[in-house]
């Protein structure tokens, strides 16, 4: 019982269902199966009892040869003898007609014992008459009896019939002109409830005489038949029922609670998002689907209490993090110089914006006097963006700044970084740099460049170019290959502007860079602005660009403009 109630447990609702419907459709089918049985061997019995009583009808006819030359010119001589005694008789045995009509009375009162003894509504031996088209028959004997009045008619020899339909003659017609294997031919009136057999009758010489009509009720076996449907009807309508009444009550116990508690168990969860301690897979039952959908809502609800639970730790470690990144973007913001503090020199006029990529960024800027005649101009761009390349970005300039201070020229400087940073830089970053020592009493500037942007110069009587020089690798991208300083003079009133990779490398919607030919434009647009003006110009023109793309690196911009001793502009 065990093992059937595992498989019972095992199985879905739909299979159920379709077992519990399969068995009432296998109900009626057997139904009409046994139906079909039952009816063609009732038929089949009517049909073989009929043929033998029709057989047995035509043997008790086996003197026709006798009389059957007198079914119409002998009917008088028939008349005649049939008023004579039974002492004439005896007298006149050897005379033909009485022999004749000795043997007609003999088989007309065996045709008449099997009418009473089977039950036959009508048995009639007739002889057609081929020139009345079939529609004509000479009566030898003939009885049709209703049981249901107790009344019968009776023909004798000699009278005159009528075709009852036009299936009675057809039927005789076929019989009469042999085209029928046998001489039976059997017809079911359903609507008469009776089977009537047509057999010809032959006299000794095996030659066609006449036809035998032989009907039998079959009420009793419609009778049969029909309390057999109902019978059948009211089991089967009992079973669909009995069936029905069992799967209900099956799916209310085994599915309609259990969904029900699915439901409110979701409902609760919904409203309390509070995970019950006992496991709802443990309260539905053992249906295995249902089971199953339990253990997901289990487990979807223990997932979404521990995911709220890892969102609400996430929530407090990313608020935490914007803290820390605010905090990082305002200590970045100080450690970059201001323009302010050296507004007081007429030699020079300075300028600088980083608009970082993310809260923090890469880039960095520096300008700072080595003594009163040298400035130090800077800008460079660590490898990669985001917390990473901030740290690394204060590092380097702590060093560029360290050692600018120490005196020698850009390229010293830059090698005696990349020598402090290639020894602890584990994580592969590398930076450009492009370093500037301007001479405010000359003009004259000492360069190196290491892997960075060539800056743009601002030559009044040309316009801004792109200088391309010299130069060497990023610091820390192929540590020990060293780099070379180079130099060129600035007049009063040329500037130099100084940007990173992310001016030049932003791009469009349909990937387009923004590039050095539309720097080099935006720049000499008005080559008299001043250069707080001059940067916010190139920003807009880079914004105005890039449209709807968002900025993917940093930007950083430095303008300085020299005006030479006593010529402050």
């Amino acid at each position: 019982m065990k093992a059937v109630g595992r498989f019972v447990n095992k199985l879905s609702v739909r299979i159920i269902t379709m077992i519990i419907l399969s068995v009432t459709l296998l109900s009626f089918v057997s139904v009409f199966f046994t139906y079909q049985v039952f009816s063609t061997t009732m038929l089949n019995e009517n049909y073989g009892f009929l043929l033998q009583v029709a057989d047995s009808s035509t043997y008790e006819i086996s003197q026709w040869n006798v009389f059957s030359n007198y079914l119409v010119a002998g009917l008088d001589d028939f008349e005649e003898i049939a008023i004579l005694s039974e002492e004439e008789l005896q007298e006149r045995l050897d005379d033909p007609k009485v022999q004749a009509f000795s043997a007609y009375s003999g088989a007309v009162s065996r045709l008449i014992m099997h009418g009473l003894s089977y039950d036959l509504t009508k048995i009639m031996l007739l002889v057609p008459v081929p020139e009345k088209n079939f529609n004509e028959y000479y009566v030898v004997y003939g009885q049709i009896v209703d049981y249901d009045s107790n009344l019968a008619e009776s023909f004798m020899l000699g009278d005159i019939r009528q075709a009852e339909s036009k299936e009675e003659r057809q039927i005789i017609q076929r019989i009469w002109a042999e085209e029928i294997e046998s001489d039976y031919l059997v017809d079911y009136q359903s609507d008469k409830s009776s089977i009537t057999v047509y057999k010809g009758v032959r006299n000794f010489e095996e030659e066609l005489k006449g036809v035998i009509i032989i009907s039998r009720p079959i009420q009793e076996m419609v009778d049969t038949w029909r309390r057999y449907l109902i019978g059948n009807f009211i089991v089967g309508v009992s079973l669909v029922l009995l069936g029905t009444i069992g799967l209900g009550f099956y799916l209310r116990i085994r599915v309609v609670k259990p969904v029900n508690r699915l439901a409110m168990e979701a409902d609760r969860f919904a409203r309390e998002i509070v995970k019950k301690e006992q496991n709802l897979a443990d309260q539905v039952g053992k249906i295995t689907e249902i089971r199953f959908l339990a253990k997901s809502i289990d487990k979807l609800e223990e997932g979404m209490v521990n995911n709220i639970d890892e969102i609400t730790r996430m929530s407090r470690e990313s608020e935490r993090m914007d803290t820390e990144l605010s905090v990082a973007a305002e200590l970045q913001s100080s450690v970059l110089p201001k323009a302010e503090a050296l507004s007081g020199r007429e030699e020079f006029h300075i300028a600088a914006l980083m608009n970082p990529a993310r809260e923090v960024g890469g880039d960095f800027y520096d300008f700072f006097l080595i003594d009163d005649t040298h400035l130090v101009l800077l800008i460079a761009d660590v490898s990669d963006k985001g917390m990473g390349s901030a740290f690394f970005m204060a590092i380097a300039k702590t060093l560029l700044n360290a050692r600018s201070s120490m005196g020698g020229s850009p390229a010293e400087m830059i090698t005696f970084v990349e020598e402090k940073l290639s020894r602890e830089d584990e994580a592969g970053m590398f930076v450009t740099v492009w370093l500037g020592i301007v001479d405010l009493a000359t003009g004259e500037v000492t360069a190196c460049n290491a892997g960075h942007n060539y800056p743009a110069i601002l030559h009044q009587e040309e316009g801004y170019r792109i200088e391309k020089t010299d130069h060497g690798p990023p610091i820390c991208f192929l540590p020990g290959l060293g780099f070379r300083d180079y130099s060129f003079r600035l007049n009063p009133g040329d500037r130099i502007f100084l940007y990173t990779d992310g001016v030049t490398e932003a791009k469009a919607m349909d990937g387009e860079r923004f590039g050095n030919e539309r720097l080099i434009k935006a720049l000499n647009d008005d080559k008299v602005i001043g250069d707080e003006s001059l940067i916010l110009r190139v920003k807009a023109a880079v914004d105005l660009f890039a449209g709807e793309e968002p900025q993917y690196d940093d930007i950083t911009m430095v303008s300085f403009t020299y005006h030479g001793i006593g010529k402050h502009d």
